[in-house]
């Protein structure tokens, strides 16, 4: 709001005067016409396809301010490229809180990047809406201004050993990871629960954020010849595992975290060395025939026509939406950060989302979780396709 005010100047000043009572309870951040929003996005380096996750709200924020904005403001939202680099997103946020004085961060992404600042974030009463992460320190974060997007990687990891388990009719297993809290996060739940289900590790291979190279990880695991391997790869590490695993000639049954969930899989490793992978999924497929993602499908062609729909580009869009909704429901006048965290509280059973149905819980983040339930796919002819495991059967 400072920002916007200082460049008005006395225009500004007689906009201002004339708003009387309404803006002078509103916080910084929301001006007579506009709202500012804030996320950090990996732009660049290694982890920069999940970029498609700043483009997918970017998408819809421009969509809705074509359409007249948000009860009469337009939405003003600023990324910034951190690389995926957790010392660059602390800077990028204190300008965020500190200089930008934005009124919530919506849709940023990274574990790790959002782990190095939550507490910081949660300590200056910034909303954190709908964070691509499912790390654990984020998810189960004790602050009323946390909202996480998804659920946690140590459910994700332990629902995976169960898949395993009933799907693949595993005894041993090996793991893929990524070593960063998402990554060890994944693991934490995998061997929670490994006694529950009768299943033994057999080899635990990490790769690095900047690795992309994974083939001596791959060679270890065929060596230690699992039963199935879990893979808690990014699209790039995964679609490389999937190549070398392919020149291998090891078939070995394999299920994908949903973050590596992409088209760019199957791009980068070829079709034939995908066929047959599973992968979870919290989002309804972009081949879906609900109206919610058909009308995203026709937002990101407008908006972005170079990129091909992603499900990464719909974290993006489900963040932006329940922003927009909760924006919508405050109205035009009072627009507080704290309104803003009840009005969200206040959202039940809403299905105007790319996620099929959002209730949020009152409380903290473990009760803010804008998806609960994780579900299946497997590629297969070319395509993702919906995968019914036997418990939901």
């Amino acid at each position: 709001m400072n920002n916007v005010l200082k460049a008005g100047g006395a225009a500004t000043v007689a906009v201002v005067l004339g708003l009387g009572h309404a803006l002078a309870q509103t916080q910084e951040g929301i001006s007579a016409t506009e709202i500012l929003a804030c996320a950090y996005q990996p732009m660049t380096g290694n982890e920069s396809s999940y970029f498609r996750m700043g483009k997918g709200a970017d998408a819809w924020f421009r969509y809705v301010n074509d359409n007249g904005g948000i009860n009469g403001r337009k939405v003003n939202f600023v990324m910034v490229d951190d690389k995926y680099e957790p010392a660059v997103t602390t800077s990028v946020v204190k300008r965020f809180i500190e200089r930008d004085h934005c009124f919530a961060i919506v849709a940023p992404l990274g574990s790790a990047p959002t782990a190095a600042v939550v507490e910081y974030v949660a300590s200056q009463n910034m909303p954190l809406i709908g964070p691509g992460t499912g790390a654990a320190k984020v998810l189960e974060y004790p602050s009323k201004w946390v909202f996480p997007l998804y659920p946690s990687y140590k459910v994700e990891g332990q629902q995976l050993v169960r898949f395993a388990k009933e799907v693949f009719n595993a005894k041993t297993i090996a793991v893929l990871y990524q070593n960063d809290p998402s990554g060890k996060t994944h693991l934490e739940g995998i061997n929670s629960v490994l006694d529950q289900y009768g299943i033994k590790v057999v080899s635990t291979q990490g790769y690095t954020p900047k690795e992309i190279d994974v083939s001596a990880q791959v060679v270890a695991m065929k060596d230690a010849n699992p039963d199935a391997v879990i893979c808690s790869c990014a699209p790039e590490p995964a679609a490389k595992f999937y190549t070398e695993r392919k020149k291998l000639g090891w078939n070995v049954p394999v299920v994908n975290v949903f973050f590596g969930k992409s088209p760019k899989v199957p791009e980068l490793a070829g079709k034939e060395a995908v066929e047959g992978i599973y992968f979870t999924t919290i989002f309804r497929d972009f081949d879906s025939p609900a109206p919610q993602i058909v009308q995203a499908k026709e937002i990101l062609k407008k908006y972005y026509p170079q990129e091909d729909p992603d499900p990464i580009h719909l974290w993006g869009f489900a963040s932006a939406q329940v922003f927009t909704e909760a924006m919508k429901r405050m109205g035009k006048d009072n627009l507080t950060r704290d309104r803003l965290v009840e009005t969200l509280e206040g959202i039940k059973g809403w299905k105007g989302s790319v996620v099929p149905d959002i209730t949020i819980g009152k409380g903290n983040a473990p009760e803010h979780f804008l998806v609960k339930d994780m579900s299946y796919v497997v590629y297969k002819g070319g395509k993702f396709q919906e995968f019914t495991p036997p418990w939901s059967k």
